[in-house]
């Protein structure tokens, strides 16, 4: 029995080492997609610490039952019962597996292995310790060898550190997902402008994509207007063009993009269209709309100033000068 314990041992340690190694070799470890309840070791270990529980309570009950007979002496209806069961009582297969798992000493056979220790009474017998006890404890010892090299020694298993890491990792994931339905509820009234240079790169993108037709490769303006200029139709705030974007102006052909844009891209696109301001493109279409100031309010048009004859203002002051 030993031999076979050792080469069951060797057996499941070496598969345990092999596996470890392959999946060290593994690409990075991803967080699991099983449910928490099927995934999370520990509620196996609840359940089997259950079923030992549940499996104590009945045994003790058992041993309270046959103590008490013990003590007062069995009910006469039992003690008949069992009579006539023992004497039509034949060995089957799960009579024969009870006292292979249980090895105990017959009740008519204890005075052989009645030891001389006598408690108030009560006196000890030299039991052996039941097969299915002893086949459990020596299952512990192999269960800890082999756990102790798949989690300490191999690595190839997540200790806790490793699990909280992918808590970490999944929490990570989450948030992420809330930020971005959070991100998603921009519009109109609470869009700002985007400064990272992820985002303009994206919006550049966009623009490259849907809006270089009309508007030109640099924002010079083809058909729509030049965007790089501080002549805007419609306002240039942040919230005036990405009202624009995403309503659009159909009657000057300008279309509505929030059934092709997300919030965040009708976004992203605003906040690189801001950056156009001022980089004075070769082409440029001529200024349209109302000069636009940050503040929101509208500047004096200074480009037209009016030119004054100086020859008829000296004429005239040399005139009253002989009067």
């Amino acid at each position: 029995m030993k031999k076979k314990l050792i080469y069951i041992f060797t057996f499941m340690v070496t598969t345990n080492v092999a596996i470890a190694q392959e999946a060290t070799t593994a690409a990075e470890k991803v967080p699991s997609q099983l449910p928490g309840i099927v995934s999370d070791p520990m509620n196996y270990v609840i359940l089997f610490t259950i079923v030992i529980l549940v499996a104590t309570i009945l045994v003790m009950s058992r041993v309270i039952k046959l103590l008490t007979w013990q003590i007062a002496g069995k009910p006469k209806e039992v003690i008949v019962e069992e009579t006539i069961h023992l004497q039509v009582k034949k060995e089957t297969f799960w009579s024969k597996l009870n006292a292979k798992l249980n090895d105990a000493v017959p009740v008519e056979k204890e005075a052989d292995v009645l030891l001389d220790h006598d408690y108030d009474g009560i006196k000890e017998l030299d039991n052996n310790l039941p097969p299915w006890w002893k086949y459990g404890f020596y299952m512990t010892i192999v269960f800890a060898f082999i756990y102790m090299i798949h989690y300490h020694v191999v690595g190839a298993g997540n200790v806790q550190l490793d699990e909280y890491n992918e808590q970490l990792a999944e929490a990570d994931i989450q948030k992420q997902a809330r930020l971005k339905l959070a991100a998603n509820n921009v519009d109109e009234n609470s869009v700002t402008k985007m400064l990272s240079d992820a985002d303009i790169a994206s919006g550049n993108k966009i623009f490259i994509e849907k809006c270089l037709v009309c508007h030109g490769k640099l924002g010079e303006g083809i058909v729509g207007p030049n965007l790089t200029d501080n002549y805007w139709i419609h306002g240039g705030g942040i919230k005036d063009i990405f009202k624009i974007v995403k309503y659009g102006f159909p009657s000057k052909g300008m279309i509505s993009w929030q059934s092709q844009l997300n919030p965040i891209q009708m976004q992203q696109v605003s906040s690189y269209i801001l950056t156009l301001a001022g980089t004075n493109p070769p082409n440029a279409k001529a200024p349209q709309g109302d000069l636009y100031s940050e503040t929101g309010s509208a500047v004096a048009d200074t480009s037209a100033t009016q030119v004054v004859d100086t020859t008829k203002v000296n004429a005239a002051n040399s005139s009253v000068a002989t009067k």
